[in-house]
């Protein structure tokens, strides 16, 4: 029985984690919404923001190595959205962003030129 609890116990500590990942969705989905329009895939003002799925993917924290920013640390995020337009065509991105730590365990989440996106696809009517 000793050994099932620990068992258990190692297989659920992933799940224990109280690592805090940035909560800064909106400033990469509003990147995203933007670099989508300026590919050509679809126009900002055509995607219905209430249908976006969000899902955050992973986040990293790791040790700011450089010497330009002043913050201790930088988060690597990577997120999938799912935009849906007017018609109900979806549109899939990957998108990855850093993010910096500031005071007070705060976030800033516009933290430099380091977005990269991939699309993924789109789906829908024709």
């Amino acid at each position: 029985m000793k050994k099932l609890t620990i068992f258990v116990l190692f297989m659920f500590s992933p799940l224990l984690s109280f690592a805090k990942a940035p909560d800064c969705a909106s400033f990469p989905m509003n990147t995203t919404a933007i670099w989508m329009q300026n590919e050509g895939i679809i126009a900002m003002g055509d995607i219905d923001s209430s249908k976006t799925k969000i899902n955050l993917l992973a986040s990293e924290k790791k040790i700011n190595t450089n010497k330009m920013i002043k913050k201790k640390f930088i988060y690597t995020n990577i997120y999938n959205f799912v935009f849906y337009d007017d018609d109900g065509k979806s549109y899939q991105v990957i998108t990855k962003i850093d993010t910096v730590e500031s005071p007070k365990n705060r976030f800033d989440c516009s933290y430099g030129p380091f977005s990269e996106f991939y699309f993924i696809s789109k789906e829908g009517h024709s």
